[in-house]
């Protein structure tokens, strides 16, 4: 009876460790995504941007400090070239709107409390019809110091022309100073998406090693609902990758993994799904049988496939990562193994439940839903397999 109530109380406790877990992952506050460039690299470029767009633009006419031109490039010096480029247009076309628009309310109107309600209205509006994004707010901004400082041309083209000294500054100086390239974090990310699946699958085995318990299947079925947020991270590092390779010079020089990350991406999303699926198994498990849960043999090899699950799982997200890296392809051998040895455990499974007891007639069906969704994640991590039920393999 003691023994019991110490078991009893061991499950508590850790499944407690692992709800406090789940809200405070230290791995992901210990990770760190570079993109291989040295250490501080961004932060020089920026200065160096900043530095350098305040030189060219004190040879504006004008007594102001130009503040506009180095603070334009701080902020459009952005993680890759695309981003610059796109934050650098944006920028030039809401300070452009919001000196036009303040010249004109100047010239007909004067600067009155009224007037500048109207500005301030009227270059809201103008930033959501141009869909400036987190640039909108400099229509209003630019329209008002232009209005403050008296509206006239002059002030007007010296704030336009700061503008586009500071972004075309940010541009090159992104550009032609070792522009970032992010496809190693991609690769990281999705590693790091594949080995909390495979936590999820250990965990349940291990659960099983010690004994059934529903409340422990149901644990790990949350655990698998909240697999979302990582594949929301990796799905994210991903178009991160491909946005620092496009215009990027040295494109040229590197490997391109992108369509292998987004197939891999595709393949890790719809193993969420199943896995998610496996979990919700075990739980209906538990209650066709009335909490009492499968016999010890099919427990048993139950445990070992969602190991082997797991093991195959891991050993694809090292494949996918090893893309990002410089040299040759992935050995294709070690993801075969694995792959053979759950089919291995599959059978093994399949047998345990031909030859186990009748008395339960509604464990077949979920005995049939878990063996399919180990079949469909065969299918899905399978070099040669299919991408998603309901399509056959390649050249077939």
């Amino acid at each position: 009876m003691g023994s019991e109530r110490s078991g009893s109380l061991r499950r508590r406790l850790r499944r407690s460790a692992r709800r406090l877990g789940r809200r405070i992952d230290l791995r992901r506050l210990a990770s760190r995504r570079e993109d291989g460039s040295p250490l501080g690299l961004r932060t020089a470029k920026t200065t160096l941007a900043a530095v350098i767009s305040w030189e060219l633009a004190l040879r504006l006419p004008g007594s102001q400090p130009p503040v506009l031109a180095p603070l334009t490039a701080l902020l459009v010096t952005q993680l890759t070239l695309v981003q610059t480029v796109t934050g650098s247009l944006q920028r030039v076309a809401s300070v452009t709107a919001g000196v036009l628009l303040a010249l004109g309310v100047a010239y007909l109107l004067g600067l009155h409390w009224w007037s500048v309600g109207l500005v301030i209205f009227l270059s809201l509006a103008i930033a959501q019809v141009l869909r400036l994004g987190s640039h909108r707010m400099e229509v209003p901004i630019s329209a008002l110091l232009v209005l403050t400082l008296g509206g006239t041309p002059g002030i007007a083209r010296t704030r336009v022309l700061e503008t586009l000294i500071g972004a075309g500054v940010g541009v090159v100086v992104n550009a032609v100073l070792v522009p970032p390239v992010y496809v190693r974090p991609a690769g990281e990310a999705i590693y790091e998406l594949a080995d909390d699946v495979a936590r999820v699958l250990e965990g349940a085995a291990a659960d099983l090693a010690e004994g059934w318990s529903g409340e422990d299947a149901y644990e790990r079925l949350q655990e698998a609902r909240e697999l979302d947020r990582p594949a929301g991270e990796a799905r994210e590092a991903v178009g991160q990758a491909e946005d620092s390779l496009r215009l990027n010079p040295r494109r040229r020089l590197l490997r391109d993994p992108s369509e292998e990350f987004l197939e891999a991406m595709s393949t890790l999303e719809h193993s969420v799904i199943l896995v998610r699926g496996l979990c919700r198994s075990l739980v209906e498990l538990d209650t066709v049988s009335g909490g009492r849960g499968p016999g010890p043999e099919l427990r048993a090899a139950i445990r070992r496939l969602l190991g082997e699950v797991a093991g195959a799982v891991r050993t694809f997200g090292e494949q996918v990562a090893a893309a990002s890296l410089p040299g040759p392809p992935a050995n294709p051998a070690p993801l075969l193994r694995a792959l053979a040895r759950v089919r291995s455990g599959r059978d093994e499974v399949a047998k345990a439940m031909a030859g186990g007891p009748r008395e339960e007639p509604g464990a077949w069906q979920v005995h049939g839903h878990l063996l399919a969704n180990v079949d469909r994640l065969l299918a899905e991590l399978d070099p040669e397999g299919q991408t998603w039920p309901g399509t056959g393999p390649p050249g077939r």
